[in-house]
Order: structure tokens, then sequence, then C-alpha cells
């Protein structure tokens, strides 16, 4: 979508030509949750999170992906909030594989690489 805005520009930062990107909010407020995108897998046609659950037994969660905040994806369906997400070796899990799990806090904001 091309959008034309006119606005001032007394301290002439702007110069006639330049070009920006602006992102607008298409829906409205909802409770999400944010994950990295190296913690979401993909599984024939839809999008995977690997969940550890009861005797740290790993099982396999279908999520609905929305977009990137803060170097994290919103994850809009598929999980509470409440489990705990494989974010590290998911080329080594499997459902139905124990694990040994080791809690950490992710960072607030991530290195957005650019992006």
């Amino acid at each position: 979508m091309r959008v034309r805005a006119v606005f001032d520009n007394k301290d002439m930062v702007l110069t006639p030509g330049l070009f920006g990107r602006v992102t607008i909010g298409a829906s409205d407020p909802y409770t999400g949750i944010l994950l990295p995108d190296e913690a979401i897998g993909s599984d024939q046609d839809r999008r995977v999170v690997y969940v550890v659950g009861e005797n740290n037994i790993v099982s396999l969660k279908p999520v609905r992906i929305g977009p990137r905040i803060d170097g994290y994806r919103v994850i809009r369906s598929g999980l509470t909030g409440n489990e705990a997400v494989v974010v590290n070796g998911l080329v080594r899990v499997r459902p139905g594989a124990p694990v040994t799990p080791q809690m950490t806090t992710l960072p607030l904001t991530r290195e957005r690489n650019g992006t």
C-alpha cells in the first residue's frame, strides 16, 4: 500500500524525494505471546512449537503466528502463556521425547539484525 503524507518540516530535516516506512495497526489490540523465531518450527502446512509438559515430555502444538514486535514473533493462538516452550535445540527434540529443561528469561527486546 502506498500512502502520501503532508506535514510541516520547519527544521528541514527531511528533504524532498525521501521516503520512509510507517507501521499502521490493522487490528484491535489483543493479548498475544512473544517468542523468538528460533522457537517456531514448521510441519507441512502449519507453524508449530515444542512444549514441555508433565514429566518433561515434549509435545507439538500448532500455533498461528503474527507480526514481529521488538525482535520477537507474536503468537496469536495455540498457546495460553503458561507453557514451557523449547527455544534451543529444535533440531534434536521430537514429540514424546524426554528433555531436561533449563528455564531462562528472554530479554525484553532483541537485536533486529536489519529487519
